[in-house]
C-alpha cells in the first residue's frame, strides 16, 4: 500500500491491517497517516499504529504495527525495497536521456523473466519482429559488440552501425553513433542510443515477475527530436512503445505455447545470442549470494 506523508514523502506498508487483516488500500490518508475505514486504526509511514478510536491509553504496540518498506522517489518513479536484507539499492543509471519528452507505459508478457529480458535486449530479432520500427529486413552492416559484465550488470555496446534503418532512428537517430543494451540486477533492462557521447534516446523496462511465466513490465522512454518541443514528441514515442510491446507480446506468447506443447525448453544458441548466457550467470550468482566475476569480450555480427 503506497501513500504520502504530510511532507510528501512516499510511504509503503503491507496491505493488511493489523486489527482484522482487511486491506489498508481501502482506507484514506489524514495528516500523512493511513486510516482503515472499518475501525479507524491509523498508521504512520513506519507502520506504527498511532490511533485506535475509542481506546484509552497509548495506541502504539508491536502487535498493532504493520510491516513497512523502504521507499524513495527518483525520476518520476517510487522505488520500493521489499526485502530489507536485499543487497540491491536503487539503480545508479540515469532515468532520462537528454530532452524532456518522456512516455510511460505498462504491459504484461507471458514469458519467463530471462526470456522477457533477452527478447528486449536481443538486437537480431528486431529485423523480423519489429520490421520497419527498429530495423528493416534488408541490408545489414558489420557491427562490433563489446560485452562487459560487472557485479550487478551486463551490457553490450554496439559500435559501427550508426543510424539504424527503422522508424525509431528516423525520429531520434540524428547523429547516433552507438547504442548500448544493459541488464541491471534485479530485473531492469535498458536500451540507450548515443550521439557524440550524449544520450539521445533511453528506453528502460522494469520487469516484475508476478507468477512463474507472467511478467508485469513498466516502461519509460525519454528522448528529444530537435527542434520539436517535448509535447509533440511524446505521442509518437508512446505509440512506438505500445506497438513494440504488442509485437513482443505476440512472439513471446507463441514461444511459451510451443515450449509447453513439447514439454519443456530445448535451445540451440550461437555467438549472436550475446546477452542471455551472461544474464543467466548473473541471476544465478545473485540468487546464490555469490559475487559475479567481471568479464569483457568482443563479438562481431551483422545488423
Amino acid at each position: 500500500m503506497l501513500f504520502r506523508t504530510a511532507e510528501g514523502h512516499p510511504a509503503v506498508l503491507r496491505d493488511r491491517c493489523a486489527h482484522r487483516n482487511a486491506p489498508l488500500s481501502a482506507g484514506w490518508v489524514i495528516d500523512g497517516t493511513l486510516v482503515w475505514p472499518d475501525h479507524g486504526w491509523r498508521f504512520d509511514r513506519a507502520g506504527v499504529c498511532q490511533g485506535v478510536p475509542g481506546r484509552c491509553g497509548v495506541a502504539a504496540h508491536a502487535s498493532r504495527s504493520v510491516p513497512a518498506y523502504s521507499a524513495v522517489e527518483q525520476g518520476g518513479l517510487v522505488w520500493v525495497r521489499l526485502d530489507p536484507e536485499g543487497q540491491h539499492g536503487l539503480p545508479e543509471t540515469q532515468t532520462r536521456a537528454r530532452g524532456d519528452a518522456v512516455a510511460m507505459g505498462e504491459f504484461r508478457l507471458t514469458a519467463s523473466l530471462i526470456d522477457g529480458l533477452e527478447n528486449f535486449l536481443d538486437p537480431t530479432h528486431t529485423h523480423f519482429v519489429h520490421t520497419g520500427v527498429v530495423r528493416d529486413g534488408g541490408s545489414r552492416r558489420r557491427v562490433t559488440a563489446l560485452v562487459r559484465g560487472g557485479h550487478d550488470r551486463v551490457e553490450a555496446e554496439y559500435i559501427g552501425e550508426g543510424r539504424q534503418s527503422g522508424l525509431v532512428s528516423r525520429l531520434f537517430g540524428a547523429g547516433i553513433d552507438r547504442s548500448v543494451g544493459r541488464f541491471i540486477l534485479p530485473a531492469i533492462a535498458e536500451l540507450e542510443y548515443l550521439a557524440a557521447g550524449k544520450s539521445r534516446l533511453l528506453i528502460r523496462l522494469f520487469f516484475s515477475p508476478e507468477r512463474e511465466r507472467e511478467l508485469r513490465v513498466f516502461a519509460i522512454a525519454s528522448g528529444s527530436v530537435a527542434p520539436l518541443p517535448a509535447w509533440m514528441v511524446v505521442p509518437p514515442l508512446r505509440a512506438i512503445l505500445q506497438l513494440v510491446a504488442r509485437q513482443d507480446q505476440r512472439i513471446l506468447a507463441l514461444q511459451l505455447a510451443n515450449i509447453e506443447r513439447f514439454g519443456g525448453e530445448q535451445f540451440s544458441s550461437t555467438e549472436l545470442d550475446i546477452m542471455r548466457p551472461h544474464m543467466l550467470r548473473l541471476l544465478r550468482a545473485d540468487a546464490a549470494g555469490e559475487p559475479a566475476t567481471p568479464f569483457a569480450r568482443q563479438v562481431d555480427l551483422l545488423l
